[in-house]
Formats: C-alpha cells, sequence, structure tokens
C-alpha cells in the first residue's frame, strides 16, 4: 500500500459553535484526538494538524499524540482550503499520497478509512446519498498540483480547475459529512453516533463507484 499521509485542517475560529471544537468530548477523548488516533490505527503517517485559533492550547492536548504542527497565523483573514494547503506543502515529500479532512467530522468510520486506503486514484472522494463528504485524498502530483490553485471555490474550485476525473467511493457512512459548525450540530452529532454504534452499524460500506 502506497505511504499515506494526512492533513486535519483545525485553524478556525470555531465562531458559531462557542467552544474550541477540536477539545469537545467525543467517545473516551476529544474530537482531536480521536481522529488523531483513527488514523494512527489504520496506519496513516505523517499526520499534520494545522493550528490557528487557540493553537497552543490545541498543540499542547496533542504533543504526545505522534503529528507535526503548522500554524496559520493568519487563520481570522484566510480560508480552510489557505490551512489545507500549507498542510499539504509541510509532508509532501514525505508521502505518496495525501488525505484531507476537517478536524471537525470525528464520526467518521475507521472502515471508511480503510477503504479510501485501498482505493486507487489521482483524486479519491467519499460519498453517502449522493453527497461528497470527507475525506478527500489525492496522489503527490495531484496535491502539489492543487496547491498552485488560486482562484476562487476553495478545495473544490482547485478540483475542477485541475479537471482531471475524480473517483467517487459510495460508502454508506453519514459520518463522512456530518460536521460540528454549530452546539446543535455537535449535540445532534453525538446523539446520531450512539444510536448507531448501539445498532451496530459501523460495517455499512458499499462497493466502490468509478
Amino acid at each position: 500500500m502506497k505511504k499515506t499521509g494526512a492533513v486535519l485542517a483545525a485553524a478556525g475560529l470555531s465562531s458559531r459553535m462557542g467552544d474550541f471544537k477540536p477539545m469537545l468530548p467525543f467517545g473516551d477523548s476529544t474530537i482531536a484526538l480521536h481522529m488523531v488516533n483513527m488514523l494512527k490505527r489504520m496506519g496513516v503517517e505523517p499526520i499534520v494538524v494545522v493550528t490557528g485559533y487557540r493553537a497552543e492550547e490545541l498543540e499542547r492536548h496533542l504533543i504526545h499524540a505522534g503529528v507535526q504542527f503548522v500554524r496559520n497565523e493568519r487563520f481570522g483573514e484566510t480560508q480552510m482550503f489557505d490551512s489545507v494547503k500549507m498542510g499539504v506543502r509541510a509532508i509532501l515529500s514525505d508521502c505518496e499520497r495525501i488525505m484531507v479532512m476537517p478536524l471537525d467530522t470525528p464520526a467518521i468510520l475507521p472502515e471508511t478509512i480503510r477503504r479510501v486506503l485501498t482505493a486507487d486514484a489521482g483524486i479519491v472522494r467519499t460519498m453517502c446519498k449522493g453527497e461528497p463528504g470527507h475525506p478527500i485524498m489525492f496522489w503527490r502530483e495531484t496535491a502539489e498540483q492543487l496547491c498552485s490553485y488560486t482562484g476562487d471555490g476553495g478545495l473544490r474550485g482547485a478540483i475542477e480547475a485541475y479537471g482531471a476525473g475524480v473517483t467517487d467511493l459510495e460508502v454508506k457512512d453519514e459520518g463522512i459529512y456530518r460536521d460540528v459548525d454549530t452546539r446543535e450540530e455537535y449535540k445532534t452529532l453525538i446523539e446520531w453516533s450512539c444510536r448507531r454504534e448501539m445498532g451496530g452499524g459501523g460495517s455499512w460500506l458499499t462497493e466502490d463507484v468509478v
């Protein structure tokens, strides 16, 4: 399997949440630790966390988790894609593929990550019920070209401008697009995740759709 690293974007202000999203409880730890530990168990390495807002607090929290840090000092005036590009450039030479996701999607199933890792395409995007989500994975050469994009539309705009085909990985994992931008979304996610776990729905995956 190709060596695959990950970029976790966590520089945002959490303005709509009110609380600091990466440090919110999830499972038996926090959102940040849960996501890092899940990726490490899947063999994803290196992992870079792009910090910004409350950077020192998050870095202290993850100091022993075996990750790298990149700070987006201009987090208040940049977009998530700017943080993604910083993270990608930090590990570009260390891996053959790079997985990208925001650090507020903790309900992504390990099985989904495993299936993404087995896909072999320039751009792999997870989909559930026709809706795209995370992670998105790129070959190193593709990631390098995407990082040169300076137009509108963030990562989606960069992918469209790149012009290459996207391989959609169809999964029955709503966690790929369930984030926690608000307190209500966080509460809903926790309740939904608990119901899913009790229902034994951890292996809800279908075959790849290319």
